[in-house]
């Protein structure tokens, strides 16, 4: 089947293929977007953690879980699987059907790490192995954008920094903002009541994060019920602000915007001019077929960015698609994990509500504190979350707790609904560093026999050093709180992460990134790639609001492009 040219193809309408699909479609274009997954919808979700848990994945089935990469912590070991289930999913809406909703503005700070860092304490702070580089892009040029999404979307907060003026009971540390979330911060919790009293004790900030949840009922969507079962699952009555309820309902609306689900691409091909012509893909029916358009958006996800690169090798680019330069894979980043917990004398009920629902400080976070002696630059939040159910929660022991058996039974019937715990919720900073990359592996294929992406992935020095940092200051706040028999689990990185990024970095030079600023490639004039996999430095937040801020700002300048 011949399907007409559009104007512009989306591989992959999830978190940023959403926001694409309704700048393009409303702007008046005509969008294509193929999704290797189904369209769900909150029938798909029952409350249900062992069948609906995302650490099952079945929505991952059709596609992600037959390409878990491989992983190494480094180019001289053997690899293995990363998993025994691929972390992210494969539906419209992507991976926001089911993440935690945390919504971030990175730090003004976050896009000038090595100018910042060298202005401050000298070149020589800088560790070594890592190649750090400022965006080109800045706080101030995304900040509208960032308003956008916000709006569009539906998020719940509390503004520290309007227009430069500190507002009491938010996040003093974040950039300045022109206008107020869209939505109130969701309401306080048990653990969060005690985290707060013992921040404001410690003289730290405590504030409500921002959450794609709805406080209140908004844009014809109601608001949460505070079920519980949230992070790691969809949500039953759509107060979750995936783009699968939010902004792909308005690019379908529009009459502009094709979406294409069980549609799996596998090449991006090439004109004699350099520039994509089309994409090979494998629809519904198992039939190949072709899509033309003038401008392509690579925007499934870090690991399946670079894959498809990679895999779209041609006589012009024999080493993958706009990877002339050499730079498709390089300086990949995750997120790395520290937590401490602790038993308390009171319930803590944390089965009921969201793990948006979060009180944080963030006065270790990114440069808000002085790193001078402690070995190590940038750091993370600190943040007390809901949301613990029985199974998730069996597996929290203290160290020397039985793990089977009456004992173990005893422990969980005492002390299950008294145990809670401090963490960067899975958002630690990881440096970028030379060793850290991603390739094809040359071994392990997909079920269509291409090659998986394998991840070569470790933290080094300062990291660690990073984490026992802030696994000691949360301890003393767990103390403060009131908190027995603490105990800290050992900090790492995830293998395959869902806060993924790097390998397609951008950056002003064409020698040394892969895209500029918009997304657009330097090779690749008509390819934008849009995602964490653009991101230059990771911040200690979750990446997904500064990735769909920069997809709204690219799909402005696509349609500037293109009028």
């Amino acid at each position: 089947m011949a399907f007409p040219k559009a104007d512009v193809c989306i591989i992959g309408v999830g978190g940023t293929g959403g926001i694409a699909a309704h700048v393009l479609a409303e702007a008046g274009l005509d969008v294509v977007g193929l999704e290797a997954g189904s369209f769900l919808t909150k029938e798909n979700f029952p409350m249900n953690e062992l069948s609906s848990r995302a650490g099952r994945n079945s929505m991952g089935d059709i596609k992600a879980n037959r390409e878990i990469p491989t992983w190494r912590p480094n180019a001289d070991t053997d690899t293995v699987r990363a998993g025994s289930i691929h972390p992210m999913m494969n539906a419209v809406g992507g991976t926001t059907i089911h993440w935690c909703a945390q919504s971030w503005r990175l730090h003004p700070d976050d896009f000038k790490v090595r100018s910042n860092t060298i202005a401050r304490y000298g070149e020589g702070a800088l560790p070594e192995g890592t190649n750090i580089q400022d965006w080109p892009v800045t706080y101030e040029e995304l900040e509208p954008y960032y308003d956008k999404v916000e709006y569009a979307t539906g998020v719940s907060g509390k503004a520290g920094n309007l227009k430069g003026q500190i507002i009491e009971g938010g996040n003093p540390f974040e950039g300045p903002r022109e206008r107020e979330y869209p939505l109130p911060p969701l309401p306080d919790f048990c653990l969060g009541g005690l985290f707060e009293n013992a921040a404001i004790n410690k003289g730290y900030h405590p504030f409500p994060g921002g959450a794609s949840i709805l406080s209140q009922s908004y844009d014809g969507r109601p608001g949460c019920t505070y079920c519980g079962w949230c992070c790691s699952f969809g949500c039953h009555i759509d107060a979750k602000s995936s783009t699968h309820v939010s902004t792909i309902p308005k690019a379908i609306a529009t009459g502009n915007f094709d979406l294409r689900p069980l549609s799996r691409v596998v090449n991006l091909n090439i004109n004699s001019a350099g520039d994509v012509s089309s994409v090979t893909y494998i629809d519904s029916d198992g039939i190949t077929q072709e899509q033309e358009a003038d401008v392509f958006i690579l925007a499934s996800y870090t690991y399946e960015n670079v894959r498809l690169l990679l895999l779209s090798q041609s006589q012009l680019f024999p080493n993958g698609l706009a990877n002339n330069n050499g730079m498709v894979g390089k300086y990949y980043f995750g997120h790395g994990h520290w937590g401490v917990n602790g038993i308390f004398p009171r319930k803590l009920n944390l089965f009921c509500g969201p793990q948006g629902q979060g009180i944080n400080v963030d006065d270790f976070n990114a440069d808000n504190f002085d790193h001078s002696g402690l070995g190590f630059i940038r750091g993370t939040y600190i943040c007390a979350r809901n949301q613990l159910l029985p199974i998730a929660g069996s597996g929290i022991l203290p160290p020397g707790t039985p793990t089977w058996g009456s004992q173990y039974k005893e422990f969980l019937r005492n002390n299950f609904n008294h145990i809670g715990g401090l963490s960067s919720a899975g958002s630690a900073e990881v440096l970028p560093y030379e060793a850290n990359f991603l390739d094809l592996d040359p071994e392990a294929k997909d079920d269509l026999g291409l090659p998986v992406i394998r991840i070569t992935f470790d933290i080094y020095e300062n990291e660690r050093l990073m984490y026992a940092f802030m696994q000691d200051k949360a301890e003393e706040l767990m103390q403060e709180m009131g908190a027995t028999n603490i105990w800290k689990p050992a900090p790492g990185a995830a293998r395959a992460s869902t806060h993924a990024q790097g390998g397609t970095r951008m950056g002003s030079d064409p020698h040394t990134s892969v895209v500029d600023k918009y997304g657009r490639c330097h090779e690749v004039p008509n390819l934008f790639i849009f995602g964490g996999s653009v991101h230059v430095t990771s911040s200690g937040f979750n990446p997904t609001e500064n990735i769909q801020a920069l997809a709204w700002m690219g799909s402005e300048e696509i349609i500037r492009q293109l009028q």
